[in-house]
């Protein structure tokens, strides 16, 4: 797809490794089992049945056609704990989306993953700004792209979550901050 990099970088945070998603990753998530697979430079990382992507409905596109596969696994102490990444080309405004087993929500993890993903983004000349939406149900959303520097911008609705929430995050010059 054009506008993908060829090879995501690895971003690293204070508590968590962002690791580029792989055809490997794609399909151990489809085959529903747990695995172990081994990261360079960081060894074994358990991937189990409770990190979100497929449950996304990301992963099934992604096997066959892996020239779309664009995100980032989040691996928390050798765990795979989510997702996030864009859900399109990297030019001008990029939308994200993120998810989180149940057992990682609630620590700044996501709000930690969306921060690094945003600040990389916004470090591409091509990106003017990052969005991201949320259902209005979904305060903790709100809560991680807030905590991540995001601001909201508007209103939305879609049929599948109902009225939205829209986020941005926009590439600040030095004269902006005089």
């Amino acid at each position: 797809m054009p506008g993908f990099p060829s090879a995501l970088p690895v971003l690293r945070t204070p508590r968590l490794l962002l690791w580029p998603l792989s055809r490997e990753m794609v399909a151990g998530q489809l085959k529903g089992q747990p695995f172990v697979l081994a990261l360079p430079e960081v060894g074994p990382v358990h991937f189990d049945t409770q990190w979100p992507s497929g449950a996304l409905g990301f992963f099934p596109g992604w096997a066959e056609h892996p020239e779309l596969i664009s995100g980032w696994v989040i691996v928390q102490a050798s765990e795979a704990v989510g997702t996030i990444g864009p859900k399109g080309p990297l030019t001008g405004a990029v939308d994200i989306g993120y998810g989180l087993r149940p057992q990682s929500w609630n620590q700044g993890v996501a709000s930690e993953a969306a921060q690094a993903v945003s600040v990389w983004l916004l470090s591409l000349p091509q990106v003017e700004r990052v969005t991201a939406d949320t259902a209005i149900s979904n305060a903790a959303s709100a809560r991680v792209l807030e905590k991540a520097g995001f601001a909201e911008i508007g209103r939305s609705f879609s049929e599948e979550d109902g009225e939205l929430r829209l986020w941005a995050k926009v590439k600040t010059s030095y004269a902006d901050s005089d």
